[in-house]
């Protein structure tokens, strides 16, 4: 079984870097290939909005950069984990660049699900999905980050999802509890 992490965060993030480490070492001890990428050291550019990636080159982004190596790595996996601080309520820059470039997984044609309009799946398998966010003291974006978890979900119909917010001021030695009780809500550990 293959993990691919998006790691969104900034240099020297201690809190994330402690996270992503636990994910590794959980998902190792259970026999899952785990495969991090720090999106701050690839270079991925922003998405054109050309459609490009739908009518020139079906599936594949016009772009040639490592953009395309992250959305193959992406749906090649079993499980995509998404590590980002959250961002006003959102993802990261560096995180939302690499979202940006996965369209090309979905197919520009529109269907009914769920009784609202989203892009038809361009595969039959999908991976599953864990998004982790770390919000900063003080601020309180829990609630908008999850629903846009949630939302982002809906568009790629993952079989499994989990969506948490680690806050910043919790104890470092509550993550590999709170990774574990998300790695078990995503059904990838017993």
């Amino acid at each position: 079984m293959k993990t691919v992490i998006f790691n969104g965060a900034k240099e020297g993030d201690q809190t994330i870097n402690v996270i992503e480490k636990t994910i590794v070492d959980q998902l190792t001890k259970e026999g899952w290939e785990v495969e991090p990428l720090e999106l701050r050291n690839m270079h991925i550019a922003n998405c054109l909005g050309c459609f490009g990636c739908w009518v020139k080159t079906p599936g594949t982004c016009v772009i040639n950069d490592d953009g395309r190596e992250t959305t193959r790595k992406a749906i090649q996996s079993d499980l995509m984990v998404w590590l980002t601080p959250v961002t006003f309520g959102g993802y990261s820059s560096e995180l939302k660049k690499a979202l940006d470039r996965i369209i090309p997984l979905l197919l520009p044609y529109f269907q009914l699900y769920h009784g609202q309009i989203h892009h038809k799946m361009r595969y039959e398998r999908y991976p599953k999905l864990l998004v982790i966010g770390v919000q900063e003291s003080g601020v309180d974006y829990e609630e908008t980050f999850l629903a846009l978890a949630e939302r982002n979900t809906l568009n790629f119909r993952h079989p499994a999802y989990a969506a948490s917010v680690f806050r910043r001021d919790k104890n470092p030695e509550t993550i590999p509890a709170f990774v574990e009780e998300l790695l078990n809500k995503v059904e990838v550990i017993s």
